[in-house]
């Protein structure tokens, strides 16, 4: 009660008070002599003794409902880049995958593969060679891939300068050919030598396999037979056809 009282004591409820008091006892004298008009017809003291004392806080309202989502600021610069963080450790091996689909034959060119059959590998062969006196001179020609068979002397033909191709040869000196199953040796004009048949030398074929008959599978060798003393000089080209 004294706390409603204190709240309601205001510079006009005071004045009017006093007013009351001093009507209530000879309201003429107190009119004509003592009208209070201002506070500083107060003793500060009294002034002083009439102030209430602030009262206590009340409790804290509601929460306000919140605000609108303010528009979104500029982006910021990028900052320097930190330093580089320890290593992982390794994962787990993966499982295995599956097997491929196995891959066609790498035949001719996979090891142990053979020439394919009706097609052709072409060479050149020559002999540049010194002899003392009239002797056979020879080289040999190798197959880069080699033959599923070896050739018989029949299927192995020298074809001297000039020559017409025998049946299972075409084509000439620049650009030799052969039927399938044959090898073709084409020979440019030589110097100081010609084949041991032309020679005398008997039974010495100019094409010989390393058993002295036609081709193996992987090559075949050349007999020419020098004229005489010096230099002999020969060459020429080949083609086998599987």
């Amino acid at each position: 009660m004294f706390k409603k009282i204190r709240r309601r004591f205001t510079f006009a409820n005071v004045t009017m008070t006093v007013a009351l008091v001093f009507a209530m006892s000879g309201g003429a004298y107190a009119a004509n002599r003592y009208l209070i008009t201002s506070t500083k017809q107060i003793s500060p003291k009294v002034l002083k003794a009439l102030k209430g004392q602030n009262g206590s806080n009340g409790a804290n309202g509601a929460n306000g409902p919140a605000g609108p989502a303010g528009p979104q600021g500029a982006a910021g610069a990028t900052g320097p880049q930190g330093p580089q963080g320890p290593a992982g450790a390794a994962g787990e091996p993966g499982a295995a995958g599956k097997n491929g689909t196995p891959g066609k034959t790498g035949s001719p060119w996979a090891a142990g593969g053979t020439l394919p059959k009706e097609s052709t590998e072409t060479g050149v062969w020559s002999i540049e060679q010194l002899v003392p006196e009239q002797e056979l001179v020879g080289t040999s020609i190798s197959f880069t891939i080699q033959l599923a068979a070896a050739l018989d002397p029949a299927h192995v033909h020298f074809i001297q300068h000039g020559e017409t191709p025998p049946a299972g040869c075409s084509g000439s000196l620049e650009e030799p050919a052969a039927s399938s199953g044959n090898l073709c040796v084409f020979a440019k004009e030589p110097e100081n030598a010609e084949t041991p048949e032309a020679a005398g030398l008997t039974g010495v074929p100019p094409v010989y396999g390393f058993n002295s008959q036609g081709a193996s599978k992987t090559g075949t060798g050349i007999h020419l037979a020098s004229l005489e003393k010096g230099k002999v000089v020969a060459g020429g080209s080949w083609a086998v056809t599987g």
